[in-house]
């Protein structure tokens, strides 16, 4: 709970004098309910014989407006309508102060979850694509929707009411022991044991607490999923298995819920039976001594005197004694949730942002010429996979370059690099002679354009999503954009125009509309650089044939650094860049690469392969090739061997890198250890010495990993004894487990592996 408190409290910054009001107008509240009881009781006291009249503060209030003589007693009819009076005065305190406190408990929270949502947003939009690649969307939209929520449920429900609940409690033990000591004593002797239960019920409520938000958030990360690959379940018939895969995940979701809740049903009839036998307790001992001036079983004689008010009084007190501590079992679950649901935030807050900008002071052009320069360039997702290996590139301003190469060349990772969606890990990418980083990064961007393979429209009308990156455009040369677009007239011929709302992703628009669109977006931008990334892959003949018409147009005058695999479109590009395994294989236009028979030649042949145009021996791959290509194919089989399941590896037992897996010493007894790295320094090593070790940022961890961007409770390491070596579990962390620059839930450990839980934070597995 330390960290929660630390976490609200530096988040209520500008709103913690509120909330130190709505502590103030809580304790106020607490003592005028209170005062309404001690005035019950003095009401009943005059009422029956003695008639005693109100003592302290009440008689000098009543001597005042109706003075007596010294050792009279004042008329019970004056005595009793006083206090009825005083009663409604108590009333409007106390609903005023209730009011006050809860009003102000919502303001805050609102105001609170308000600033959680935007800062926890902004800072998921400054962190890397890398980063954003290997995070589950449905788990993040929990983060920012469910766990805030929870957060507002404790400002609002449970901090003022568990101030309140403790002030409470003192409260009436203060006021019964005015009352009368003796009758005090006995009613606090059931306190202990609701402590003790409360007590025993937190840990475990809190723990399915937590296992009931994640849950959630699977759930979540299903169905986004899922809503978004409708058309591909549809096309493939998989409603039913993917209807069984999300019950699977919402029947974990009940079963974390039904724990919670059986919890729960557990705790409150106990706290009910320990509540009903106190008051009965408390009933009879005050009852009898009411009736014999002394308490029974204890035999010890009534000092004060109980009378009929006294036992009235203490009654009223007990339900504010015990009522607190039955609705603190709520109350935990209220900060439980919260706590679950602030350590999941300050997860993704601790995550650093994609790039920094240069502290020095930028004095360069705002607009660029377009000359691009790679300078022996070196990157990588992650440090044992660099994916480009020393790009060394010149792109003279106004060239047009295509870059084409099988998949996972690095193409796409080339062209990010230039806008630093990524940042290089050696070497240079420069614009116009001046090093990409530091140029500030909303100057770079704008000097920037992509046309993606998917354009994305969001909310809005036509007009916002075609000045997106220029606001400040005027209607003419928004015109004039969609006009050289070709997508003028079709707008014009809407009934709304370019007024017209934009649904889900432009899902109202075709695909070749949503890409004329994006073409005039990237028009109205007018940035020297251009970067098309497969802008026609997924239309039809004819939007690609529109398309196309207006990338003429587009690219007159600017850098253009096209990404393509239709290499018969490349003819009037000035250079055509041919990658293969992250290094530049070929150079050259299309005339030169097609009669040099290299590479690019040779992925020409094969696309012209299935043209009606082709005059080669067969439509079907021959047989050689296919083995060929599975040769290829098997020998990449070592980086991707975490995605093998383990019952297949077993039968192996062969790392990529040609190493065993760690197998069991001649005892039969696990071995092993883990070298613990965090920012390139190994800071300790862990001897895996029992079945299972938990592994997290906090020291009660059996694997402490001292770094801000491991989660509390990041993975598992177990001992696999079909598997006969050690299996590194997920704990549905939220940077997970990457492996060989790919996320894994689990892996099993050979000798050498390294496991990334953060990009400065890496386990390395040893044998002993």
């Amino acid at each position: 709970m330390v960290f929660l408190a630390r976490f609200l409290y530096s988040n209520l910054k500008g709103y913690r004098l509120l909330v130190v009001g709505a502590f103030i107008s809580t304790i106020l509240e607490v003592i005028v309910a209170g005062q309404v009881a001690f005035v019950t009781k003095f009401i009943i006291d005059k009422a029956t014989p003695p008639h005693t009249d109100p003592g302290g503060f009440y008689s000098a209030i009543l001597n005042l407006f109706k003075p007596v003589a010294a050792g009279q007693s004042q008329a019970i009819f004056t005595t009793i309508t006083f206090l009825l009076i005083m009663l409604v005065v108590l009333g409007l305190l106390d609903s005023a102060f209730t009011y006050a406190q809860q009003f102000l408990a919502s303001y805050i929270a609102q105001h609170l979850t308000a600033r959680l949502r935007e800062k926890l947003f902004d800072h998921l939009q400054r962190l890397s694509l890398d980063w954003h690649g290997k995070q589950k969307k449905g788990d993040l939209v929990q983060r920012i929707t469910g766990d805030i929520a929870s957060v507002e449920k404790l400002i609002t429900d449970g901090l003022v009411d568990l101030l309140g609940s403790v002030f409470t409690v003192l409260n009436a033990i203060v006021l019964m022991m005015a009352a009368q000591v003796q009758l005090t004593v006995i009613s606090i002797v059931m306190v202990p044991a609701l402590f003790i239960i409360i007590f025993t019920y937190t840990r475990s409520i809190k723990a399915a607490a937590k296992r009931a938000s994640k849950s959630v958030g699977q759930v979540a990360d299903v169905a986004t999923e899922d809503v978004g690959a409708i058309t591909v379940l549809k096309a493939f018939s998989l409603e039913d298995r993917e209807a069984i895969r999300f019950n699977r995940y919402v029947g974990k979701s009940r079963q974390a819920g039904l724990e919670a809740g059986g919890l729960q049903a557990q705790f409150t009839p106990v706290v009910n039976l320990l509540i009903t036998v106190g008051t009965a307790v408390i009933l009879g001992e005050g009852c009898f001594a009411l009736a014999t001036g002394t308490f029974p079983i204890v035999n010890i004689q009534a000092n004060p005197p109980v009378t009929a008010g006294t036992l009235v009084l203490f009654l009223s007190l007990l339900k504010q004694l015990y009522q607190p501590m039955k609705d603190l079992s709520k109350l935990t679950n209220v900060a439980t949730a919260a706590l679950a649901g602030a350590e999941r935030m300050q997860e993704v807050l601790d995550q650093a942002p994609e790039v920094t900008e240069s502290v020095a002071p930028y004095h360069g052009p705002q607009r660029f010429q377009g000359d691009i320069r790679f300078d022996n360039v070196i990157f990588g997702y992650s440090a044992e996979r660099p994916v480009l290996k020393g790009i060394n590139l010149h792109i003279p301003a106004g060239k047009k370059v295509a870059l084409v190469g099988l998949s996972g060349g690095g193409k796409t990772t080339l062209v990010k690099l230039i806008p630093r969606f990524y940042e290089t890990t050696q070497g240079a990418v420069k614009i116009d002679n001046i090093d990409n980083r530091v140029i500030p990064l909303d100057v770079l961007r704008r000097n920037v354009t992509q046309v993606l393979q998917e354009s994305v429209l969001f909310e809005g009308t036509i007009l916002d999503n075609i000045k997106i990156g220029r606001p400040d455009a005027t209607l003419e040369q928004i015109y004039e954009a969609a006009r050289q677009a070709q997508i003028h007239e079709t707008i014009m011929s809407l009934p709304d125009g370019y007024e017209t709302a934009v649904r889900e992703r432009g899902k109202n628009f075709s695909g070749g509309q949503r890409q004329r669109l994006a073409i005039a977006r990237a028009i109205l931008c007018d940035s020297p650089i251009l970067v098309l990334d497969e802008p026609t892959a997924a239309l039809d003949v004819e939007a690609e044939a529109e398309v196309l018409r207006v990338i003429d147009k587009l690219v007159v005058g600017r850098t253009v650094l096209m990404i393509s695999h239709r290499l018969s479109t490349l003819g009037k590009v000035d250079e055509i860049i041919v990658l293969k395994d992250g290094l530049i294989a070929e150079q050259g236009n299309y005339q030169e690469l097609k009669q040099r028979n290299g590479i690019f030649a040779g992925l020409l042949k094969e696309q012209n392969r299935y043209s009606v145009d082709y005059s080669g021996e067969s439509m079907i791959v021959p047989k050689g090739e296919i083995q060929r290509m599975l040769g290829v194919r098997s020998q990449g089989l070592g980086a991707q061997q975490s995605s093998i399941p383990l019952a297949a590896r077993s039968e192996v037992a062969v790392a990529g890198n040609g190493q065993r897996a760690a197998v069991a010493d001649d005892g039969g007894n696990p071995s092993g250890r883990l070298l613990i790295e965090v920012d390139g320094k190994v800071v300790a090593q862990k001897p895996l010495d029992k079945p299972v070790l938990t592994i997290g940022r906090l020291p009660a961890n059996d694997v402490h990993v001292p770094s801000q961007r491991v989660s509390r409770l990041h993975a598992k390491v177990r001992w696999d004894a079909m598997e006969r070596g050690w299996v590194i579990e997920d704990a549905e962390s939220l940077n997970g487990l990457v492996y060989q620059g790919q996320r894994v839930d689990q892996h099993l450990l050979h000798r050498g592996d390294r496991i990334h839980l953060a990009p400065s934070a890496v386990l390395q597995f040893e044998p002993q």
